[in-house]
C-alpha cells in the first residue's frame, strides 16, 4: 500500500496571496515535519543518511541532526527517527521508522519537484 493512503496524508497546492504553496492535509506528524524541508538538497542529503543506517553503516553518517528551519528537533537514531520537544531534551513519541521515513521524504521530494512549484505566482 502506497505510503500516503496508509497514512491518509493528502498532499496540496493551495493559492496564498497569489502564489502557490505545498503542504499536506496536517493528519500525520512525521508529514507535518516533513513540509518544512523546502530544498531538494536537503532531502536527498537524509535520504543518503537514512539509507547508511538501514544498511547497518550508522557510522558512515555525517551528522544524524535533521531539524528544518522552522525549528523541528529530530536525530537519525537505530531505532528509527527520533523527534524531540523544542528544548531538544525530551523525545515525543512515537520513533518514525526509518523506511516510512525515507518513504515519505520521497514522495514529498517529487511533489516539491512537481508544477506548480511552490512559490510560483498563480494567475
Amino acid at each position: 500500500m502506497d505510503i500516503l493512503k496508509k497514512r491518509g496524508i493528502k498532499l496540496l497546492n493551495k493559492e496564498v496571496k497569489g502564489y502557490n504553496y505545498k503542504c499536506s492535509n496536517g493528519v500525520d506528524v512525521d508529514m507535518g515535519f516533513i513540509v518544512e524541508y523546502r530544498h531538494i538538497d536537503t532531502i536527498n542529503e537524509i535520504v543518503e543518511d537514512i539509507d547508511k543506517a538501514l544498511a547497518g553503516n550508522f557510522d558512515q553518517i555525517g551528522n544524524d541532526f535533521i531539524g528544518t528551519d522552522a525549528g523541528g528537533i529530530a536525530f537519525i537514531t537505530p531505532n528509527g527517527i527520533e523527534f524531540y520537544d523544542e528544548d531538544g531534551k525530551n523525545i515525543l513519541p512515537p520513533v518514525c521508522p526509518l523506511d516510512e521515513f525515507k518513504d515519505l521524504l520521497i514522495v514529498w521530494r517529487d511533489f516539491l519537484n512537481t508544477p506548480p512549484y511552490s512559490g510560483q505566482k498563480m494567475n
